[in-house]
């Protein structure tokens, strides 16, 4: 008779059940957004590295190509602009980069119909300052380049199939929250060091590749 007295003694009370319960349910409501915010930094980090490989495919393409980047708003069939062929500015990079998975951003993908293309091609600001649409990133014409934005993501939804983004339609403009990288955005410079921002600053980023702090693109 004693063992099954000290049996129902070693046993939980329902009472007992429900506050564990509780209190495993508070605990799971408050770490969920860290664990969220920390999953979302992560893929962050993943987006910021694969801009730093599109970097290296244009300063090899850049190297080949006169110091001329491939121009974004195609096609463009002119031969004297750096060799440029009628196709995006991705499929001119394909010879120097690897692995596709670097044109997608897994946040960004997900966030706008599956888009296989994340990144913009920032040669707008180039194209205003020159006075012509088709006009190319020359690299050693940027007069500050680690401030001049050369590309980054895109804070709009794009079509699955547009291979050509560019920051005319696609903007960096920090106006409109992206709603992945936990509302922030990776900014790939024309020194071609990459940074995450949550906002334009003038200090450090500019459209312009003449002047610092324009936060300007073609409207």
């Amino acid at each position: 008779m004693s063992e099954v007295v000290k049996a129902k003694k070693g046993a939980f009370t329902l009472i007992e059940l429900l506050v564990v319960i509780s209190i495993i349910s508070i605990l799971a409501s408050m770490l969920l957004p860290a664990l969220g915010k920390a999953k979302e930094k992560g893929v962050a980090i993943y987006c910021l590295n694969n801009l730093h490989q599109i970097g290296l495919s244009m300063i090899m393409y850049g190297d080949d190509s006169n110091d001329k980047l491939p121009i974004s708003q195609t096609p463009v069939t002119s031969t004297n602009l750096g060799g440029y062929f009628s196709g995006s500015w991705m499929c001119a990079l394909q010879p120097y980069y690897i692995n596709t998975n670097v044109l997608r951003c897994p946040a960004l993908s997900a966030q706008y119909n599956k888009s296989g293309y994340n990144y913009f091609m920032g040669s707008e600001g180039f194209a205003l300052d020159a006075g012509t649409r088709n006009t190319s990133v020359v690299v050693h014409s940027i007069t500050s380049p680690s401030m001049y934005v050369l590309s980054g993501d895109c804070n709009y939804a794009s079509s699955p199939t547009n291979a050509d983004l560019n920051n005319d339609d696609y903007d960096v403009t920090f106006g409109q929250a992206s709603h992945v990288h936990n509302n922030r955005v990776n900014v790939l410079f024309a020194d071609w060091h990459e940074k995450i921002y949550q906002r334009f600053n003038p200090g450090e980023i500019t459209f312009s590749p003449l002047n610092p702090g324009i936060s300007w693109s073609a409207e």
